[in-house]
C-alpha cells in the first residue's frame, strides 16, 4: 500500500477547507402548508400529515422550514408574507400545500380553513390566489418551487359554479 506525503496530504486539506470557506453554504427555506380541518366543509385525512412528513425531509435537506397546519386566511397571508420577504434573501425558496384548491375562471386558488365560499365572488375574499405564492418563490436567488398537493374532492365547486357568470 502507497503512503501519501504528511505534507500532500495536509495540502489537500488546507485546498478542501478554502473552497468550502470561499462558498458560503446555500441559504434554504420553505414554507409548509397542510390543511385537514376545513370549517365549512368535510374535513380532509391526509394534508396535515403529508405536510408534517415534507417538513420533517426539509428539515433533514437543510432547509429552514416554517410549518403551518389548518391556517385561516389571515394567517395564510402572514405565513405567505413572511415567507416572501425570507425568500429574497435564500438561494432556494420552496412552498407545499396540501389541502382544498380550486379553479375558477382559469384562475387557481387555494383554500384556507375558514372558507366559507357561498358565492364565485367570495373567492377574491376568502382564498389565496395561486399567483400570490408564485409570485413570492419567485423572489429566491436561484430557485423558486411550488408543489401543490391539491384535494380534487373539492366541495366548494358547485356552490361557487352555480353562482359564476
Amino acid at each position: 500500500m502507497r503512503r501519501w506525503p504528511l505534507s500532500l496530504v495536509i495540502g489537500l486539506i488546507v485546498v478542501m477547507a478554502s473552497f468550502a470557506q470561499a462558498e458560503p453554504p446555500e441559504k434554504r427555506i420553505a414554507l409548509v402548508i397542510g390543511i385537514d380541518a376545513y370549517q365549512f366543509s368535510p374535513a380532509l385525512k391526509n394534508p396535515v400529515s403529508d405536510a408534517s412528513a415534507i417538513a420533517k425531509r426539509f428539515r433533514e435537506l437543510g432547509f429552514d422550514v416554517d410549518e403551518k397546519h389548518d391556517v385561516t386566511n389571515r394567517e395564510l397571508a402572514t405565513a405567505l408574507r413572511d415567507f416572501g420577504d425570507r425568500a429574497s434573501d435564500a438561494d432556494v425558496a420552496v412552498f407545499y400545500y396540501a389541502g382544498h384548491g380550486i379553479q375558477v375562471d382559469r384562475k387557481n386558488y387555494l383554500i384556507p380553513a375558514d372558507a366559507e365560499l357561498k358565492r364565485a365572488r367570495d373567492l377574491v375574499y376568502e382564498a389565496m390566489p395561486l399567483d400570490l405564492p408564485l409570485g413570492e418563490v419567485s423572489q429566491a436567488r436561484q430557485l423558486g418551487i411550488v408543489i401543490l398537493d391539491a384535494c380534487r374532492n373539492n366541495p366548494f365547486a358547485k356552490r361557487i359554479a352555480a353562482t359564476s357568470s
